[in-house]
């Protein structure tokens, strides 16, 4: 369903939302209480190939896509996004199965269908400047399943190197040169390291048991 011209443009300056749900009753009210937030919905679909669609064509900033909605999935999605296209994920619960892997596939924002209007604003608003938004009781939740699972399951093998290198306490600039990579690109890499093992600090990781575990 595509709203109108008019609507696109008094929104101008906020993102472009396309909101999509495999249920089209739950997708359209979706898109009826972030319209009633002030948000920019200029697409809702219902299936993984309006949704595919839509973000091809273009003019899509954020899309708010059900986890379980399929043809493609979300995470599928995500791994072949325009690299301007921001993805968020709603979960019906935080101990869904697909939690931990949308983490893992690094999903700009995680909302549960449980949790407030309010909780999705500032999940928009976070991702739309830039940064990542996760319901802390999934994250808790994907922490606890993927600690079973091993740090080595979860990060790609250049995060584990960042990793295993800033818990013996060396600074960015001296990773940078032993791996031969930008300063920028280890912050990039411990970001995505911090966000998929549920850490906040250096000292965290360092005491993270699941380090034992990197090879």
């Amino acid at each position: 369903m595509a709203y109108s011209d008019e609507r696109r443009a008094s929104a101008e300056q906020m993102p472009r939302l396309l909101v999509g749900d495999r249920q089209p009753m739950i997708a359209a009210a979706l898109a009826a209480l972030l319209t009633a937030q002030g948000q920019a919905v200029v697409a809702c679909v219902s299936s993984g190939a309006e949704a595919a669609a839509a973000i091809l064509s273009g003019g899509i900033d954020i899309a708010l896509l059900d986890i379980a909605m399929e043809g493609p999935s979300p995470l599928k999605l995500l791994a072949r996004r325009a690299p301007r296209v921001a993805v968020i994920v709603t979960a019906p619960a935080a101990d869904h199965h697909l939690v931990g892997e949308a983490i893992a596939a690094g999903v700009d924002g995680l909302v549960l269908k449980t949790d407030a209007g309010e909780c999705l604003r500032h999940c928009i608003t976070a991702v739309s400047m830039g940064g990542r938004w996760h319901d802390r009781g999934a994250m808790a939740r994907a922490s606890d399943r993927n600690f079973a699972l091993g740090a080595a399951e979860l990060l790609t093998r250049r995060e584990r190197d960042v990793a295993r290198l800033v818990a013996t306490g060396q600074r960015n600039r001296i990773i940078a040169g032993h791996l031969g990579i930008s300063e920028g690109t280890v912050k990039m890499h411990l970001h995505n390291v911090y966000a998929k093992l549920g850490l906040e600090s250096r000292t965290q990781l360092a005491m993270d048991e699941r380090l034992r575990m990197l090879g």
